[in-house]
This record gives C-alpha cells, sequence and structure tokens, in this order.
C-alpha cells in the first residue's frame, strides 16, 4: 500500500522531485564524467610509461661514450642507460591541399647504433617495421604522420643544421616521452601538423657533418631499478622511489671522468609534466560543480520534502491513526529522498563516463599521442554516489521529523501558520504607501523563507556557471594578448643552430637585427635548501621580449618593473623572478638567492632585484649587463625581428634551426580555444537547464503552497492579470537577488579555476568582459519570465470553490 502511495505522491508532485532527481543527477555526473576522463588519462598514461618503459632520468652533457654507459650501467640503483643525440631540423611535406611541399619544423632523435635494440621508452608501433638500430629510415611520430598523411614506404627529406639528407618511413610509432611535443616552450597546444618528431639510428645521421667520423651522443637517459609506483597515489613506496632517485642522481655526479652538466627527473620533462597537469585538473572541476549541485540538491531536498509532507498531514495522522507505527511512517517519507537520489546517483555514474567524460577525453586525446586511452571510473565515484545519497537521505529526514513526532491526534489537526508579523489595517509609514502586491510578496517571501533562500542559490548557480562559460572563453582570449602581443613583442623569432659560428651570426645580426636572448639552464636553492631546476632567460631584445608587471602592463627588462624594483638591475647576477615564483619558494623581492649553472661547480648568491609576471613560464630573468657582470659569456641563442620572414623556411636561413612566426602561435592557441568551445557550450546547456529547474520548481512550490490565497483573491475580484503580476513578481526578485550574488562568484570561481586547476608553471587570472555578465543576467532573466509566464496560466485554473473548501 506505501509503495503505490509512494509512486502516486511522486508522480503528482513530478515538479518538485524531478528537481532533486535533476540536481543530484547533474551532480554524479558532473563528478564521474569529469573523472572518468581525467582518471582515464591518469591511469592509461601509468600503464603505458610501465608497458614502455619510460626512463626515470634525463642526462645532459658533451659526449658519452660507451664507457661512459658502463660505468652509469654499473651503479647500484640503474637497471640500463641509452644514449642518443636530439637536433632542432625541418622536412619537406607534401601540403595536402594544394600538393606543395612544406617545410615543417621536426625534432630528430639519433639512436644509440652500438645498442642490439632499445629497451627505454620503447616505440609503440602503430603501423610498419619495429625499430632497430641496424636498419635504414626512420620511424615517424604517430600524429604527425596523421595529419600529414604520411604513409610507411614514403620518403622524407630532412634538413639539420644546413645538411640534407633523405629516409624511407620504415614505421609510424608512438613513444611514452613524446606523448606531448611542442615545437617552443610559449606554445601551449601545437597543431600535429605544424611539428613532428622521429627516431633514427645514428648510422642515418649525415657523415658530412662528422668530426673524424665520431658520433657524438650529448644525451642519456636511465632506467632507475624497479617500476616507478603510481604519482597520482601518494605512498610509502612512491617516497621511497623519489629517495632512490635522489641518490642515484648523487651518485651519477659523482663518478669520475663523466662530464654531466645537468640531469633532470620526469617532474621537468614537459611531455610527463604537461599530462600529468592536464589530468588533475579534472579534480578541481569535478570538486567545483559537485559541491555546487549537491548543495542546491539539498535546499531542495529540505524546501520540497518540508513542504511536502505538510500537505501530508491529515494522511500522516490517517496512517498513524490506523496504527502505522512511527517508525513505518518514517521509513516511508525518507523512502521518498531515497529513492529519487539512487536512482540519480546510478543514472548519473552510468551516463556520466560515455555522454561528458568520453567527448573530454577525445579533447585532451587530440593533444596528447596516448595508445590505448580509455575512460577509468574508480571506486572513489561510487563512494561519492553513496554518500550524496546518505546525506540527501539524511536531510530528508531532519526535513520531516518534526512533524512524524506529532500524535496521530495533533497531526489530523490542521497546522496554524506561525504568523510573527502582525498586519495592522492599512499600514503606517512607507509600508502605507506601497502597492498591495509588493506588500503581498514581502510578506510571502518572509513566512517562506526556505523556499526562498533555495530559489536564490539555485539562479546564483546558473548565473555562476554562465558567467564561467563565457568568462573561461574572454580570460584565455586576454592571455592571447597578454603573451603574444604585450610581452612577445615581436613578429619572427629565430631559433640558432648550436655551432653557428661568430661570423655567420655578425651576418644574421646585419640582416635581421641584434635584439636577442640566451636562455640558461640553472639549479637554485629554495628556501628549505633543496635543489630545483630551472632556467635564467638573459635579455638582450630591446623590447621585443617584454617583462610584466602584476596588472599586464610590460616594460623593456632594461626599465625595471614601476613599483616593484629594488635595486640596480645591471648589476652583476641582478635576478627577475616571477610573482608566482617567487609565493612557491616564499621568497620576496630583494631576497639573496642562491644559484649556478647547470654544469658548473660554482655557486652565486645575487639578489632579487625585480619582480615580474608570466602567465606560461616560472623561472628568472636577468639583463645581458648583469650576466656578464659574473664573468659569463652571452652566447645569444635566439634572434627576435619585425621583418617579413613569411615565404622561408627553416632550411632557408644558414645557422638558423628553427623559425616561429607570433601568427603561428596565436593560430595554434585559437585551435585550442576552438576546443574548449566545446566545454563552454556544455556549461551554457547545464546553466540553462539549472536556472528552468530551479525557476520552474520555485514557480511550482510558490503555487502550490499560495492556491487558497490566489482564489480568495480571486473571490474578491483580482482578475488574472493582476495574479499573474503579483506572481511573477516574486519570481522576479528572487531571480534579482539571485543574478546579484551569481555574478561575483562566478568571477571567482573562474579566478580560483585558473588559479588551482590548470599546471603550476601558468600563471593565469580570470579577466572577464562586460558582455559576459550582461548575457548571464539577460540570460537568466529570459528564462525566469518564460517560466513565470507558461506556469502563471495554471490561475486561471484555479476553482474557487475546491481551493477554499482545502482549507476547511
Amino acid at each position: 500500500m506505501l509503495r503505490k502511495k509512494l509512486l502516486r505522491d511522486i508522480k503528482e508532485n513530478l515538479g518538485q522531485f524531478f528537481t532533486i532527481f535533476s540536481m543530484i543527477f547533474l551532480a554524479i555526473m558532473a563528478f564521474s564524467g569529469i573523472n572518468a576522463f581525467s582518471d582515464g588519462l591518469k591511469y592509461s598514461s601509468v600503464e603505458f610509461y610501465e608497458k614502455n618503459n619510460l626512463q626515470d632520468l634525463w642526462l645532459y652533457g658533451e659526449n658519452f661514450s660507451e664507457e661512459d654507459l658502463d660505468k652509469i650501467k654499473a651503479l647500484d640503483n640503474v637497471a640500463d642507460a641509452e644514449r642518443y643525440l636530439s637536433m632542432q631540423g625541418s622536412v619537406d611535406v607534401e601540403n595536402k591541399e594544394n600538393s606543395e611541399l612544406e617545410n615543417i619544423q621536426v625534432e630528430l632523435n639519433f639512436l644509440d647504433a652500438e645498442d642490439d635494440e632499445k629497451n627505454i621508452s620503447t616505440m609503440y608501433l602503430r603501423d610498419g617495421e619495429e625499430y632497430s638500430p641496424d636498419k635504414d629510415g626512420v620511424w615517424v611520430g604517430y600524429y604527425f604522420a596523421k595529419a600529414r598523411d604520411i604513409q610507411v614506404g614514403d620518403k622524407l627529406t630532412f634538413y639539420v643544421e644546413g645538411y640534407k639528407f633523405t629516409e624511407v618511413v620504415r614505421g609510424i610509432v608512438s613513444s611514452p616521452d613524446h606523448v606531448y611535443t611542442v615545437s617552443d616552450p610559449t606554445v601551449i597546444f601545437q597543431d600535429a601538423a605544424d611539428f613532428g618528431w622521429v627516431y633514427l639510428s645514428m648510422r642515418e645521421f649525415p657523415k658530412e657533418y662528422l668530426y673524424d667520423d665520431i658520433f657524438v651522443y650529448p644525451n642519456a637517459i636511465v632506467d632507475v631499478t624497479g617500476v616507478a609506483p603510481n604519482p597520482y597515489i601518494n605512498s610509502n613506496e612512491l617516497d621511497e622511489f623519489e629517495n632512490k632517485l635522489k641518490s642515484v642522481k648523487n651518485e651519477l655526479y659523482e663518478l669520475d671522468d663523466i662530464s654531466i652538466s645537468a640531469i633532470t627527473g620526469r617532474d621537468v620533462w614537459p611531455s610527463y609534466e604537461t599530462l600529468k597537469a592536464e589530468s588533475e585538473e579534472g579534480d578541481t572541476y569535478s570538486g567545483m560543480f559537485t559541491v555546487l549541485f549537491v548543495f542546491i540538491a539539498g535546499l531542495s531536498v529540505v524546501t520540497t520534502m518540508s513542504r511536502f509532507v505538510k500537505k501530508q498531514r491529515v494522511q500522516i495522522g490517517t496512517l498513524k491513526a490506523l496504527g502505522f507505527r512511527n517508525r513505518k511512517v518514517t521509513m516511508h517519507y525518507i523512502a521518498y529522498g531515497f529513492w529519487v537520489s539512487l536512482i540519480a546517483a546510478i543514472l548519473g555514474i552510468v551516463i556520466g563516463g560515455p555522454v561528458l567524460g568520453q567527448p573530454f577525453l577525445n579533447m585532451e586525446l587530440s593533444m596528447f599521442d596516448l595508445p590505448d586511452a580509455h575512460r577509468c571510473i574508480l571506486s572513489k565515484n561510487y563512494i561519492v554516489a553513496a554518500s550524496i545519497v546518505i546525506v540527501i537521505t539524511i536531510i530528508t529526514y531532519y526535513s520531516i521529523k518534526s512533524i512524524l513526532k506529532e500524535s496521530a491526534a495533533q497531526t489530523l489537526r490542521l497546522e496554524v501558520p506561525h504568523i510573527k508579523i502582525k498586519a495592522k489595517e492599512g499600514g503606517k509609514g512607507l509600508s502605507a504607501k506601497l502597492p498591495f502586491s509588493v506588500k503581498w510578496n514581502l510578506r510571502d517571501i518572509f513566512r517562506s523563507k526556505s523556499r526562498s533562500i533555495m530559489a536564490i542559490v539555485g539562479v546564483m548557480g546558473s548565473t555562476l556557471l554562465i558567467v564561467m562559460a563565457f568568462g573561461m572563453q574572454d580570460s584565455l582570449q586576454h592571455y592571447l594578448e597578454w603573451e603574444f602581443d604585450k610581452i612577445q613583442a615581436y613578429n619572427y623569432k629565430l631559433n640558432l643552430s648550436e655551432n653557428v659560428s661568430d661570423e655567420r651570426l655578425d651576418e644574421l645580426f646585419d640582416a635581421y637585427g641584434d635584439a636577442t636572448s640566451q636562455t640558461v639552464a640553472i639549479e637554485y636553492k629554495d628556501s628549505e635548501g633543496n635543489i630545483v631546476t630551472s632556467s635564467i632567460t638573459v635579455n638582450d631584445s630591446d623590447g621585443y621580449l617584454r617583462v610584466s608587471d602584476h596588472d599586464t602592463n610590460t616594460y623593456d627588462i632594461n626599465d625595471g618593473i614601476p613599483g616593484n624594483t629594488d635595486g640596480d638591475v645591471n648589476e652583476a647576477g641582478a635576478l627577475f623572478a616571477t610573482e608566482k615564483l617567487l609565493k612557491d619558494n616564499e621568497f620576496s623581492l630583494g631576497d639573496t638567492v642562491k644559484w649556478r649553472i647547470m654544469g658548473e661547480d660554482d655557486w652565486y648568491e645575487t639578489k632579487i632585484v625585480a619582480a615580474y609576471r608570466d602567465p606560461q613560464s616560472q623561472q628568472f630573468s636577468m639583463t645581458r649587463v648583469a650576466f656578464e657582470g659574473l664573468g659569463e659569456d652571452y652566447v645569444c641563442d635566439t634572434i627576435y625581428t619585425n621583418d617579413d620572414l613569411s615565404v622561408l623556411t627553416d632550411s632557408d636561413i644558414d645557422g638558423v634551426s628553427t623559425i616561429s612566426s607570433i601568427e603561428s602561435l596565436k593560430e595554434q592557441m585559437n585551435v585550442m580555444l576552438e576546443m574548449i568551445s566545446s566545454m563552454i557550450v556544455l556549461l551554457i546547456a547545464i546553466s540553462a537547464i539549472l536556472g528552468f529547474i530551479i525557476i520552474y520548481n520555485m514557480g511550482i512550490l510558490a503555487l502550490s503552497e499560495k492556491m487558497y490565497q490566489f482564489a480568495t483573491l480571486k473571490v474578491l475580484g483580482f482578475k488574472f492579470n493582476k495574479l499573474a503580476l503579483i506572481y511573477t513578481q516574486q519570481n522576479l526578485w528572487l531571480t534579482l537577488v539571485g543574478i546579484i550574488l551569481g555574478l561575483p562568484l562566478g568571477y571567482e570561481f573562474t579566478d580560483c579555476m585558473f588559479k588551482y586547476a590548470i599546471g603550476d608553471n601558468y600563471d593565469f587570472f580570470a579577466n572577464i568582459d562586460i558582455s559576459a555578465y550582461l548575457i548571464a543576467i539577460i540570460g537568466t532573466l529570459l528564462i525566469m519570465f518564460v517560466t513565470s509566464i507558461a506556469l502563471s496560466r495554471n490561475l486561471k485554473k484555479i476553482d474557487m470553490v475546491a481551493s477554499l473548501k482545502a482549507n476547511e
């Protein structure tokens, strides 16, 4: 009997229960969907790294000989070591649209010709032959091959340091150390068609480039004993492995007769670090949306169930009078919240992965070459879903327990309204001048506080999400202007070849100007004495590469940062540090930092004279005068120019390895913005659904609670238009309050997302245009008016006799 009653009551009050269902469903769907793709990225990458043995350490030096490798392999905690040569070059590929050849930047990795096989970062074969050092030809990265329609058997012409050679494509592969690749550190999203990477044996290296036919291997990779534990789970095994890595690093530095300039781990390798940061963003997103929706769902339960139970006082009294125990009746009414939330939670988990998680995963896989990537639903999703069901059930109990504790005789009597405000006929002062509709709605809002609060919070959440959706787009557009118009104030950047002669360098200066910079890899000690890897940009760019203050105003580095400079910027070793680097390391302006150039033994102790802000690279900068004041030689590696180099390719300028244009960098970022637009569309859709559900529920509750009052007003002669005005007016007030609260919260949520959801190397912040706020206001008000007009039509259907007799 009670089961049939439960189903009948839910059907009769479908609007209110649908609100609870929708909020819980959206919460679980958002949580499970976002986690499905973020956990999928995490565990798919861990599986790929483990299966294909991603290296644990990267070694840099002048040349690693076979004897050096033997010494490295002899260390207790080293399982294997390999050497290679990595160089920037270019390749001619056919443009699919016009069949013309294009010269595209490419990373060439020449592997040790003496190795029998490659055991570290083994290649995942997509098509063609397995790699072997005794085979000729080239193995091309999968995403680049796919974007450029490169097939096994094709012949490709490569250019490196002015030399040209042709290779046959033997295989299309993926590699664990090239899951994410970019041509330049300033690039966040790289179009796969604009940059590629290849593997080939050192036997294929251009012979004319060699000196006395000697192969040079300045790079080495090390596999430490044991399997690297899952980095996303804090454990004793992870701590022990990190300690083992530190021990191996120290032993490597202490090896005799081996020149190692730097050793880095996975945490600073761009491919590994970027994928890890991207996959961890989902934890922040899912948490934010889940908390918001569950909070609104909880308020919906309190309002809906308390109103619902009050309407059923007589039925509750009748059940008790018929002999149903309090426990039985209590469990019956708790079942409303329990079953609605349980069904919503189950559907949220089932639908979240394929509907929300898969599109996001596909979007991420356009950036990350991760074979066999899959969604992943972990136990935490079920725990969160179960916790939400329990919370909703508990809220349901507490919202109805006061009525259920009453005796059968008390419950069978109608509840006397608790009115604390004494109404005086005509009122006095300001209240006497207020229209009837205003006084009536003010009284009703204060009498129905929980319903009013729920409506305000729901509208606030809807407004918040709309601001977030458009605010994300505005903020990223602002980032583009900040990074590529203000900070990088040039048209083209020439990355110089490693062995360019002084004579050739002078010729390049004459042709393209002498605005230059040098990137110096360093190690510094943080506030706790830990050694941290970073870099210094020695800036001699004549204002082409600028530094930014906190408010994104940019300056020539030689002028310092107005209001944020303490000392002479040209003093020997004077450091500029990004604001986020200072905060993360607990440094302050004026502090002294101990640092050294990688590969050198001498440590410098120099002062931080200025703090600047950089959106995507947290590091140090220095003027050329300050750098040379330490006795170091300035060897530029980049030239900046505003000349038009659009007709030139990387192989056209001797002494230049790559040519990068600001316009191409902008285009690549716009591609990423187009991908993000799918997330923005989803946010807008959820915002509209949320707004409609909340406002609809607010209207349904108002109608059901005030049917007696509306019937009375109708008997007194109030026309439909006047009743509709009273009804819509209250919805408008509550909506406006929700909008006013939601607009600033939308900014704060967007800013919070940029601060905590993206990688540690970025320093983004919310920058939202006024249009986003106007869209949020107009969109929310439009939903309110459409919903209110639709629901107000029910006022025409009021049966005055039945409504008035219902309260007898």
